[in-house]
């Protein structure tokens, strides 16, 4: 907590993974860090029982977005009050991260694991889209090892099936800059791109029977020209589109491609184009698996209630579950607090997520043997 492991601060990036590690290390756990032809660093905690068996997958990040002026504490103080622990990453998610690391802890001081394994993989980008680390370390090292995946998002401490995916693209409009006391010299892209902003945000579409609803065309960003007294040569925005589940991504960028025609074909003298940026997939896994059941079972053992969940916002989970691990999201800290100046974790929900990480390893390990 007290590293203030901004996702660009390399620094301080490092010096949390170094403190994670050496923690991990004094159990005499497997720790190593590889890194992505970026230099960008992931650290791999390994422990493996002499005998084949369910492997499984603890995931999480070591960054945290920047504080802002809201902060009444210091951010990276990591003080305790209230029976909460405060500062910038205290829920996303540097709480799941301790938890995993004192289970494997308490896995290794207590003999270790009769079979299988459990792997803690921990990334620190992130938050700026894992594209330079968690994104190539799954190219480079796959995880088809892995029967199950559970991602330390905060989620509660509820079980979380999934989460959204999204789709940015960038649209440009492109003109001829001109004078602006003389528009007619020109073709200002402006209109145009703001015609293009009205139609899309009039297209709400609703996907049937997803879990979250409605998914807009959401414009986020919008830039044109660089001073009063000229005509812009190009006008650009960016558009944010959620995706659910079971969303074809090929019929989202196809109908944004009719819209953009639709405009296009009223002005044939702009160029109109569109380029994906991001892509995040969208992850759902079976309530009815083992995992799902698994964690299910030991919320309830350990906080007296439990009901499946679904993320809003994007994760890793998503890498994990398109590199084939069915992954859940299930975490200590209440979602809604993280990246906000109010950002904490009680300190009893991370009692009960080691207890209840524990509870499901060893659920996931005997369904294993029930069923060999």
């Amino acid at each position: 907590m007290r590293c203030p492991s901004i996702t660009s601060d390399a620094a301080a990036v490092e010096s949390a993974l170094t403190v994670l590690s050496d923690y991990l290390s004094e159990s005499q756990i497997e720790v190593g860090v590889s890194r992505s032809a970026a230099g960008v660093p992931t650290l791999r905690a390994h422990l493996a029982g002499p005998r084949e068996g369910v492997n499984i997958l603890l995931q999480g990040h070591i960054d945290v977005v920047p504080t802002d002026d809201g902060w009444h504490r210091d951010p990276f103080g990591a003080q305790i009050d209230g029976g909460h622990l405060h500062g910038r990453g205290a829920c996303d998610m540097k709480a799941g991260l301790a938890c995993f690391a004192g289970v494997l802890r308490a896995l290794a001081s207590s003999g270790g694991l009769e079979e299988g394994s459990v792997t803690l993989l921990v990334d620190v980008d992130e938050e700026t889209g894992s594209d330079h680390g968690l994104i190539p370390y799954i190219a480079e090292h796959a995880l088809s090892e892995f029967d199950w995946a559970i991602c330390g998002e905060p989620s509660g401490l509820q079980p979380f099936l999934g989460n959204r995916g999204l789709l940015w693209v960038g649209i440009t409009v492109e003109g001829a800059a001109a004078h602006a006391g003389i528009p007619g010299a020109g073709l200002n892209p402006v209109p145009v791109a703001a015609e293009l902003v009205t139609h899309l945000q009039n297209r709400d579409r609703r996907t049937a029977g997803s879990p979250t609803g409605s998914a807009p065309f959401t414009v986020t960003t919008f830039h044109a020209g660089t001073v009063p007294n000229s005509i812009a040569d190009k006008a650009t925005f960016t558009v944010d589109r959620r995706l659910q589940p079971h969303d074809s991504t090929s019929d989202i960028l196809s109908d944004l491609t009719n819209a953009i025609e639709r405009v296009a074909a009223r002005h044939p003298r702009f160029g109109i184009t569109a380029e994906v940026i991001k892509r995040w997939p969208p992850c759902l896994l079976d309530e009815d698996s083992d995992l799902a059941r698994a964690a299910h079972q030991a919320t309830q053992s350990v906080t007296g209630h439990a009901s499946f969940g679904f993320d809003q916002a994007c994760n890793d989970a998503s890498f994990l579950s398109e590199a084939g691990v069915p992954t859940l999201i299930w975490g200590p800290g209440d979602p809604a607090l993280a990246h906000t100046s109010e950002e904490r974790v009680a300190l009893t929900e991370v009692t009960h997520a080691i207890h209840g990480y524990g509870l499901a390893i060893d659920a996931l390990t005997s369904a294993q043997n029930r069923s060999t």
